[in-house]
């Protein structure tokens, strides 16, 4: 079986279409959909522990196997840097490649798994409010009549206050006067008189070092800590992100092939070696179809076993060049598997030794 999902063009943004080859007649439709990165499998309410099925739009049986269509609940929660598998109840699980796709919510420029999100109507003007209606003036009221000289106060009382009142405005400014003059007075005092100047430091005589500064940590702090280190996945990510060269990606997952290579760090070499094998690296080609061959003895992280898958990638590897010795004794001892495999009545088995070349 071989799987592969890709936008769906004649649906738009949030939709696509999951082809499965080599699947025969099917009973449901229905799938389980599995994510490499954290083995969680795909619902409605999103990824969850327990392995859970996906019903799809549509379907429609093809040539060589069967087409599903599916929406935002699926193609948004996919990502193109992680690795999937996909099972159909009783016909068999392989793992499902992520093509081009475009996201329900790209025109927002959000991340993914965000769901759908229509459009916001434009928003209405308010209509403008009428003009007020002109409120009159009240009539400005009328002067009153200029006081007549037997209603006005003597003179005499007037001049009596105001020279009162200058009186007591000139004894306050001269106290204010003598106050600031005491103070600055006194400033003036210990400024020239009573202050001790300061003095610049004297230079150092010759062969006099000042003292190195204290760093700021120790030589045993310096040397105990350790700078971040970023995990497989994300440095894989980031590397498939930019220009990602396949002769860099290959010297980026070679490291990461060994006995002792944990999960994480066979899934980031997986990502990288299949970039390069899809961009025509012979030895990316090889080292891939060891993923899925049930032969191999390295470690394959979140990866199922797929005879087929194996059997591609090395015819592929062997075309571009690849080691021929290398490549035709991992071909023959697939072959030898899938034997054993055939004779248990193994129907994957069967018909890959049918199709064999």
């Amino acid at each position: 079986m071989r799987a592969t999902i890709a936008v769906d063009p004649s649906r738009g943004p949030g939709y696509g279409i999951i082809e499965i080859e080599g699947v025969g007649a099917i009973s449901s439709t229905s799938f389980v959909l599995q994510r490499g990165s954290d083995g969680k499998s795909l619902s409605s309410a999103g990824w969850q522990e327990s392995e859970t099925t996906v019903t799809p739009n549509d379907w429609a049986a093809t040539d060589s196997g069967i087409r599903l269509n599916v929406g935002p609940e699926v193609v948004d929660e996919l990502d193109s840097l992680d690795a999937y598998r996909i099972s159909l109840p009783g016909s068999g699980a392989c793992a499902m490649s992520v093509g081009k796709l475009i996201y329900s919510n790209i025109s927002g420029g959000q991340g993914m798994g965000m769901g759908y999100r229509a459009p916001e109507a434009p928003a209405t003007r308010p209509d403008p409010e009428p003009d007020p209606m002109p409120v009159e003036e009240p009539p400005l009221p009328e002067p009153e009549p200029e006081p007549t000289p037997e209603q006005t106060e003597p003179p005499l009382q007037m001049t009596n206050a105001s020279e009162t009142s200058g009186n007591g405005s000139g004894k306050l400014m001269a106290l204010i006067a003598v106050l600031v003059l005491l103070v600055g007075g006194g400033l003036a005092l210990w400024w020239f008189v009573l202050r001790t100047p300061e003095t610049p430091p004297l230079p150092p005589t010759p062969g006099q070092t000042s003292p190195p500064a204290a760093s700021a940590t120790s030589p045993a702090q310096g040397s105990s800590a350790k700078p971040s280190e970023k995990s497989p996945l994300l440095t894989a990510r980031e590397q498939l992100r930019g220009e990602a060269l396949p002769d860099v990606s290959l010297a980026m997952a070679k490291p990461m092939r060994t006995a002792e290579a944990s999960p994480e760090e066979c899934d980031a070499a997986f990502l990288l070696l299949e970039d390069a094998a899809q961009k025509g690296n012979a030895e990316a080609m090889l080292l891939v179809g060891q993923y899925y061959d049930p032969t191999a003895t390295l470690p394959r992280g979140s990866l199922p076993i797929d005879m087929t898958q194996a059997k591609r990638w090395y015819d592929e590897a062997l075309q571009k060049g690849a080691d021929k010795a290398q490549t035709q004794s991992s071909l023959d001892k697939l072959k030898d598997y899938a034997k054993a495999e055939e004779a248990k009545g193994n129907a994957e088995a069967r018909a890959l030794l049918q199709t064999w070349k």
